[in-house]
């Protein structure tokens, strides 16, 4: 015969206080922010509820809470690929950051997919998000614009989108890409090209106009050259792009991204190793994979952890307060030469 649940009353009992003493504190221990309580209650007794809590093993009735507070203590987050490191080591820190904050996070990946982005979104706002956190793709707009509309608190973080009102969490793209050609520049490159994606996403375009100013600021602004990439199929155009990179003895080239960098390295030690020896590479993004290969890359260091952080922060706010002013985080990247 199963054993009953542990409830309130079981706990006011053993603690010797008032069940609604108890409802305060087990409803209430998710606005505690480490340092004070927003409540009244000695933390002597908090503690000793608590305590009486886990020893009773209590599972709280969250759906019944959910239905009490309009809340259910979750957030959806969407991004471009999870199996991407860097999207990866996001969805870590921003579930590392909700879970000291009580609160449980649902991921989806559109792969770039506007269709998908939009199916994610609908079955999120099906579940009763709190927020999202989304990595917007190309050609999503309708489906951003529909969770702002739904009034669902939202942050956009690594890309930007124009005409959306809402929460942003970027790095500063143009200084990135300006650092990873400057670097280039100082070690006595001057036929320097990028390989990018032919995306028109706003960290990428922004990645490009560091490039070229950097470029033009250095006399080489007849030397700009840019690759684009389309997301599908991307070793036989990098494969391409490589064709005509050789051919016209380029000696610095910078990646707009981590995955076209290992893929351009890959694709330069399968055909052309020697190149290796005068074609120097700085890359967005540390990648293990660079470890495997005596060739080192210099790369643009973005703050993982502060995007996770942040976004969580900025989100968690705007659920609590319902701020109606957007609120904008620009992150400075590092630059890390080896």
């Amino acid at each position: 015969m199963a054993s009953r649940k542990t409830t309130i009353k079981d706990i006011a009992t053993e603690a010797g206080v008032s069940v609604s003493l108890v409802s305060f504190v087990m409803n209430n221990r998710a606005k505690a922010d480490g340092t004070g309580r927003l409540y009244r209650v000695s933390e002597e007794t908090s503690q000793k509820i608590m305590e009486v809590a886990r020893r009773l093993d209590y599972q709280p009735n969250n759906a019944a809470r959910s239905l009490r507070s309009g809340r259910t203590n979750t957030i959806g987050v969407i991004v471009s690929d999870i199996s991407n490191r860097f999207f990866a080591d996001i969805g870590r820190f921003i579930e590392d950051a909700a879970y000291k904050l009580h609160y449980t996070v649902i991921f989806g990946s559109s792969d770039e997919n506007p269709d998908k982005l939009e199916n994610i979104v609908g079955a999120l706002m099906s579940r009763g998000v709190d927020g999202m956190i989304v990595v917007p793709c190309e050609k999503s707009e309708a489906s951003i614009a529909k969770i702002v509309e739904a009034g669902i608190p939202l942050v956009l973080i690594d890309r930007d989108m124009e005409g959306i009102d809402a929460n942003r969490v970027m790095l500063n793209n143009r200084k990135a890409g300006m650092m990873a050609t400057e670097s280039l520049i100082r070690r006595g490159c001057r036929r320097i090209e990028m390989l990018s994606y032919a995306m028109r996403l706003s960290n990428i375009r922004d990645r490009e106009a560091g490039y070229r100013a950097a470029m033009t600021e250095a006399g080489l602004g007849e030397s700009v050259n840019i690759h684009t990439i389309r997301f599908k199929n991307i070793p036989a155009q990098i494969a391409k792009a490589f064709d005509d990179i050789l051919a016209r003895e380029v000696d610095g080239i910078v990646f707009a991204t981590n995955t076209l960098t290992i893929e351009g390295i890959k694709r330069l030690r399968l055909t052309a190793p020697e190149a290796l020896d005068h074609i120097r590479i700085v890359a967005f993004d540390e990648s293990d994979a660079f470890d495997l290969s005596d060739y080192r890359v210099s790369y643009v260091k973005q703050p993982i952890e502060l995007f996770g952080s942040e976004s969580v922060r900025i989100l968690l706010d705007c659920i609590a307060n319902g701020n109606q002013q957007s609120v904008s985080s620009t992150l400075n990247p590092q630059f890390v030469e080896v």
